[in-house]
């Protein structure tokens, strides 16, 4: 499976913010604007992105139109998500597939922004799960390195050093990075925007936050009955904060996961900061070809191609 890239960004280029998922502080999305500005990016802001719908940043019809939009217009040459938290499902049924195909453009965002990745990247599509202008961006505790390298291709691909990652499982492979957030993963499942994995290697990064083991087991187990592993050369989790088992419990949350992915002779790494971090959120390139190396107590993750075209 080989998956088209997007253009590089280069400085004075036109990025949008799309709010597809929750509503999110006015504040830091000012401040979240300014930091990509920073980049030498110039940033277009929707006048209704401030709606609201319950839990959601307005209604799904105003979300549809604002994604639908930027991807349409060519002079938008990335988009960058607000927020995650809940409510991208409601665009999925509404959007036109072929839409991103005949525009491809940089599209960054992670949480339940995993949905639209996993939507994209069945479409043949590279994406970027990546901090977001209400969220890391904004808060300044994202890792500007890696997300300017990525969606610029300036630089080396993304190598992890050799302490990032902790070896829960010894081994070797090489496959294509796929994945985002596991709850929302495991949500897909039996859908039309459901995991494709790439049968000929696939390399899965999974990561959530506030997640008990008991469901990190649960979402894990889900996947695989629903073929999600297939093609499996490795997985990398990343640092699953609050998912941890209670100080006095006679399991580890390592010991879980290795028991869930039983019988699967893969690598397994854990603590690749992309997504739910508490600082320091690195932008992952999904759809690239990628090595993961787990030995000798030692685990290194390396991109082996770069994301832009």
């Amino acid at each position: 499976m080989s998956l088209s890239k997007p253009r590089p960004l280069r400085p004075g280029d036109l990025v949008g913010v799309a709010a597809p998922a929750a509503g999110f502080d006015a504040a830091l999305l000012q401040k979240g604007v300014a930091e990509l500005e920073a980049l030498g990016l110039r940033v277009r802001v929707a006048g209704d992105i401030h709606e609201r719908a319950h839990f959601a940043a307005g209604s799904a019809q105003r979300r549809v139109r604002e994604l639908r939009g930027l991807f349409e217009d060519d002079e938008v040459a990335g988009i960058v998500c607000a927020r995650g938290g809940a409510g991208t499902i409601h665009l999925l049924p509404g959007l036109d597939p072929l839409l991103a195909q005949r525009h491809p453009k940089v599209f960054v965002g992670c949480s339940d922004v995993t949905f639209l990745h996993s939507m994209l990247n069945g479409l043949g599509l590279v994406t970027f799960h990546g901090p977001m202008v209400a969220g890391d961006i904004g808060r300044g505790t994202w890792d500007r390195d890696s997300f300017w390298s990525a969606v610029s291709g300036e630089g080396a691909p993304l190598s992890t050093a050799p302490d990032d990652l902790l070896v829960v499982r010894e081994g070797h492979g090489r496959g294509r990075v796929l994945g985002g957030c596991l709850s929302v993963l495991a949500s897909a499942a039996g859908t039309p925007w459901a995991l494709r994995p790439d049968r000929e290697g696939t390399i899965l990064f999974l990561e959530d936050v506030a997640e008990p083991p008991y469901r990190i087991d649960r979402h894990l187990r889900q996947l695989r009955a629903a073929g999600a592993f297939e093609g499996l050369r490795g997985v990398v989790f990343g640092d699953l904060p609050k998912c941890a088992p209670p100080r006095d419990a006679a399991f580890s949350l390592e010991a879980v996961i290795l028991e869930a992915l039983d019988g699967l002779d893969v690598p397994v790494a854990l603590g690749l900061s992309s997504g739910h971090v508490a600082t320091g959120a690195l932008t992952l390139p999904l759809g690239v070809s990628a090595r993961l190396l787990c030995e000798r107590g030692e685990a290194r993750l390396e991109l082996l191609e770069s994301a832009v075209a």
